[in-house]
């Protein structure tokens, strides 16, 4: 290749790597730092942390007012592994088909008091599709600060009006929301909610 050719390229590529990013790009990029900054990590107690992954126990969203509980691999109740089937306490009372296999989960959270509260529930589907960014890192959550998430649906407390033996779930592998993994039968994993929705 001629030097002046090879000049010509070498200063293309510099240029183009200082031009700046696309309106998609700049979208996405604002969009998880937006997100990430609204996140806080609890401690088991309910305070304030940093990024910390031994310590912290749950996530706080400033944006939306929730605090959601963390999933752990330590084989406890709140393993990432534990799966249930869907209709326990706070189930929406609406078709056919309900278990209480979730409620073990509940009661101990709200036994031991995680992260300070009391009043640990299944998310609505409208609460739990709050936590769906664009994807990253083959997941669609935030995984710095939601790791252990599966790969998977999860169940959220809303039933499915046209479709009454399903119920509500959102896949955190695609983001996408739907009841064709929510038949109520299957064994899927969930993560507890607290608070009220802003």
């Amino acid at each position: 290749m001629h030097a002046t050719t090879k000049m010509l390229c070498a200063t293309i590529i510099v240029l183009a790597s200082t031009l700046p990013m696309t309106s998609h790009a700049q979208e996405k990029s604002t969009q998880e730092i937006t997100r990430a900054a609204g996140y806080v990590h609890l401690n088991a107690k309910g305070k304030k942390i940093g990024h910390d992954r031994i310590q912290a126990r749950c996530v706080m969203d400033k944006d939306t007012g929730l605090v959601w509980e963390l999933k752990t691999t330590d084989g406890s109740v709140h393993d990432r592994e534990n799966n249930y089937r869907w209709g326990g306490t706070g189930a929406e009372k609406t078709g056919s088909g309900f278990f209480d296999d979730w409620n073990s989960l509940i009661k101990q959270s709200n036994t031991e008091k995680l992260c300070g509260f009391d009043d640990w529930r299944v998310p609505t589907i409208i609460e739990l599709k709050t936590l769906v960014i664009t994807r990253q890192q083959g997941l669609a959550i935030n995984t710095e600060y939601f790791f252990d998430t599966k790969d998977s649906p999860y169940w959220s407390s809303s039933a499915y009006e046209n479709y009454p033996e399903h119920a509500q779930t959102v896949h955190f592998g695609s983001g996408n929301s739907d009841y064709y993994n929510g038949y109520r039968g299957n064994r899927l994993p969930l993560r507890l909610v607290q608070g009220k929705l802003k």
